[in-house]
């Protein structure tokens, strides 16, 4: 049990530290909100210079839980655990350039979590402390983080079984019903409770990646803490909260403490703290569960309430407090809507500005200074805000700046042109920096080339700072359409950025989307072709790469789109079915399988819904049905029509008892026959193989009368404008995607390089390793589990790897996910599943609106 509060005191702390401004998804889609900068901008404009502080080498950056700025001086608060489990808080002091550095050990107690801290004019430091119930500290603790940052690994050991064929297996997920799914997921609940520090220590960790953060600063104690809801980490909910304890300290200029006071966290539901700030050196103010109040600095004792009007509390109240750049105070208060508020700390009142948009979500608010009311941090830089303004202004642009990340941990500013800021770095560690800008004058001139995007990649947008850092000719922005997306217009960047591309003012490069018109594009003449450029390129000239696929890319054997790594979408099914011979099959082939084995039609894919499996045909066989080259169309074929007489052999819903039925049951009683598979990696193949199906598996794809039904799918894809006047500086940057340098870096999809190929087959012949604690590499079983049962996954054999590299090299089919043509289909379809028209009747009016949409973008 002791392990479990320290976790959890580590994931309140480190959730501080780690939480960083990053939107949405996915994995590298970045929305950027509303601001006045355009799309494109002036590179020089938004420059600065990034200068590193050093804090010694007895901390490690990524345990600073409060930055902050006292007088003329910064202050940084960081905690960590010592080896005997206890807290050891230190106060780091030091002028704006990391000068004249002073540090401070708080003679705080060591089981108690420092929540918050803050300093003022005269030296003073404040924390807010925490007393997790049932911690008492000390003792024999496996922790994550020691104070020189270093992480040993745990290992803990479940238990495994063998399976040399799929008998037990089969007794175990026969068994396995929804009742099962229920009761273990409340048994998983209950071993969260018990057990929710691993669980909230990965999450904080995680959350520099995916983690929107609600900062919270103040004048002399500028501090941000994560919001409860937005970082993921629970601090409250696993405990019990009643028993939680919260105190407000008081320490000397030399680490002492003077007083200490117990706050009164006593709530319906569950206590937390938004904001802790030292207003001046004689109020203190928190913003917590049960509102904003304020607090003597002499004693720690509550001397009033701030009244908010017409606060938003249907949620419960949560507010950020800030100190604004005229040295007065304002709120932003989180209901069903962000309202921004004036405080009024003498006349105990708080009155509203405004209500903001919800683009204002993507960014973390800090104090201001001088002329400006707040500082803001998003993913493309750092912004002010004028309280009352329906916009942020940007004055530091990431990329611009050669810094890589896309938002801050945390940040005070000393002015537009000075701040100080706790940067994470790819690596998951932190820089601490003082940021200063560069006149615009002084900025390099190169020749400016203009990327566009609608929402960028997360690595395009690492290798554009690479690239900005080391060539002296040429220098990338970006001109991200996502800009032109608002609550009333979701695809106001897509639209703006197809207006562009075909009234021929492209940018230089283009980073495409799946459901763009690339084709059409290309059909037009708006794309460059790249070939010579590829084929005389010297250093690309000695790379092997897998030509099949590079061909199946091009479109008439000219290379319109640069594309670095991919994936698949295939079907498989068991080989003892669909035998080993070929990687198609049709309809009717199928038909006749699923008759002889009995199978209802709902479950010949797992079960799927009708829409569902109509979805699946138009991924993997829909390009099928257009060809681009001559912009002609074939719905009104046969093998059309027969496709929809196939969907609608499927059931329109599914029940409650379809849903909760164990999948890999269905497959290894052969109750269904066929399973959708994404391939990004060997591991893909042969978890399909080892733990869905427990035998062996052939790449099938969907059943198609008209040849294959699988498909490729780029991973990322690059082109250039045709009208670029820097098309050499355009290759310049987009041939390092082919390059070996670049392709050894490919993780979670399939490289075009085969080095890095031949790499990833070896790998896939061998058990997974990690590292132990004395360096040595060790190797563990991989596992996958069907039902309750763990079944081993043993490595890949010659044959299995052959088998998924000439499956590969066999796809001549790029996937299309035209989300237009899938809506026609749909909708048209409709008529047919619901018996108002025919599966002919239907071909034709989906020929016919297809051909004419197909007309209108060529």
């Amino acid at each position: 049990m002791r392990r479990i509060y320290l976790k959890r005191l580590l994931s309140a702390s480190m959730a501080v530290v780690m939480a960083v401004t990053m939107a949405g998804c996915g994995c590298g889609k970045k929305k950027t909100g509303s601001t006045e900068e355009q799309a494109s901008h002036d590179a020089s404009a938004y420059v600065f210079k990034d200068n590193p502080i050093d804090l010694g080498e007895s901390i490690d950056t990524s345990s600073i839980s409060a930055l902050g700025k006292f007088g003329d001086k910064i202050y940084a608060v960081g905690t960590a655990v010592s080896d005997e489990g206890n807290n050891k808080t230190t106060v780091f002091t030091f002028d704006k350039d990391g000068s004249n550095l002073n540090t401070i050990d708080l003679a705080n107690s060591g089981n108690l979590l420092l929540y918050n801290a803050a300093l003022t004019d005269d030296g003073s430091i404040y924390t807010l402390e925490v007393q997790y119930a049932g911690y008492m500290g000390g003792g024999d603790f496996e922790f994550d983080q020691g104070l020189d940052g270093s992480s040993p690994i745990i290992l803990e050991d479940g238990n495994s079984i063998e399976i040399e064929d799929s008998e037990s297996v089969e007794d175990d997920v026969t068994q396995y019903s929804g009742e099962d799914e229920e009761e273990a997921i409340s048994d998983d609940s209950e071993a969260d409770e018990e057990g929710t520090s691993d669980d909230a220590a990965s999450t904080s960790q995680d959350a520099t990646e995916d983690t929107n953060t609600t900062s919270s600063e103040g004048g002399e104690g500028d501090v941000i803490m994560p919001s409860d809801t937005d970082t993921g980490v629970d601090m409250s909910s696993s405990s019990n909260v009643d028993s939680d304890t919260y105190y407000m300290v008081k320490y000397d200029n030399n680490g002492t403490e003077v007083w200490r006071q117990e706050i009164d966290s006593t709530t319906d539901s569950y206590y937390y703290v938004n904001s802790f700030i030292a207003a001046d050196n004689d109020t203190l103010l928190v913003s917590d569960t049960n509102g904003v109040h304020k607090y003597s600095t002499a004693d720690g004792s509550k001397t009033a309430d701030i009244a908010f009007d017409n606060a938003d509390t249907e949620y419960g109240f949560s507010a950020y407090v800030y100190k604004l750049g005229d040295g007065s105070f304002g709120a932003l208060v989180n209901g069903s809507e962000q309202t921004f508020y004036k405080v009024d700390l003498k006349g105990e009142k708080a009155t509203e500005v405004g209500t903001v948009d919800s683009t204002f979500y993507d960014y973390s608010f800090y104090s201001g200074a001088g002329s400006h009311d707040l500082f803001a941090s998003g993913s493309e830089g750092i912004y002010t805000y004028k309280l009352g303004d329906e916009k942020v202004s940007m004055i530091l642009n990431f990329v611009d700046s050669d810094i890589d990340t896309y938002g801050v941990s945390q940040m005070v500013a000393i002015s537009d042109t000075e701040i100080i800021a706790l940067i994470p770095t790819e690596d998951m560690k932190y820089n601490l920096t003082y940021l200063t800008k560069v006149d615009p004058k002084t900025v390099s001139d190169r020749q400016q080339i203009v990327l566009g995007c609608n929402y960028i990649d997360y690595d395009v947008r690492a290798q554009i700072i690479k690239f900005n850092k080391t060539n002296d000719k040429y220098r990338i922005v970006i001109s991200d359409y996502s800009k032109y997306d608002s609550d009333s217009e979701m695809s106001g960047g897509a639209n703006k950025l197809n207006t562009d591309i075909v009234s021929g003012n492209a940018p230089d490069i283009l980073v495409l989307d799946s459901d763009m018109p690339v084709d059409s594009y290309i059909s037009k003449g708006l794309f460059e072709d790249m070939t010579d450029y590829f084929k005389n390129d010297e250093e690309l000239s000695k790379v092997k790469y897998m030509d099949h696929v590079m061909e199946a890319f091009k479109n008439d054997g000219k290379m319109y789109k640069l594309i670095p790594s991919f994936y698949v979408e295939t079907v498989v099914a068991a080989t003892d079915d669909v035998g080993n011979d070929d990687y198609t099959w049709t309809i009717d082939e199928l038909e006749k399988l699923v008759k002889a084995k009995n199978i209802e039609h709902k479950n010949i894919f797992g079960p799927l819904t009708r829409d569902e499996v109509l979805d699946m045909a138009l991924s993997l066989s829909g390009s099928q049905y257009i060809d681009w080259s001559t912009l002609t169309c074939s719905y009104d074929s046969e093998a059309f029509t027969h496709l929809l007489e196939f969907v609608n052999e499927f059931p329109e819903e599914l029940s409650e008892d379809d849903y909760n039925y164990e999948t890999a049951a269905l497959y290894r009683t052969d109750k269904a026959l066929a399973e959708r598979l994404y391939l990004y990696a060997f591991s893909d193949y042969n978890y399909e193989a080892k733990g869905t199906f427990g035998k062996p598996i052939k790449t099938v794809g969907f059943p198609s009368d008209n040849g294959s039904g699988s498909a490729l799918y780029p991973n990322l894809q690059l082109t250039m404008s045709s009208s670029s006047k820097v098309k050499d500086g355009c290759w310049e940057f987009m041939r390092y995607f082919l390059s070996d340098e670049y392709q050894k870096t490919i993780d979670g999809a399939w490289p075009v390089s085969m080095t890095k190929m031949d790499e990833l087959s070896e790998k896939a012949k061998k058990k997974p390793t990690y590292i132990d604690e004395n360096g040595k590499e060790v190797e563990y079983d991989d596992t996958w589990y069907v039902g309750d049962t763990e079944v081993i996954v043993d490595p890949m054999t010659d044959d299995e790897v052959n088998e998924v590299l000439d499956f590969l090299n066999s796809i001549d089919q790029v996937g299309n996910a035209n989300e237009a043509v899938t809506s026609i289909i749909f909708e048209e379809a409709a008529a047919y599943f619901s018996g108002q028209k025919t599966a002919a009747e239907v071909a034709d009016i989906i020929q016919s609106r297809v051909q004419i949409y197909v007309n209108e973008i060529s």
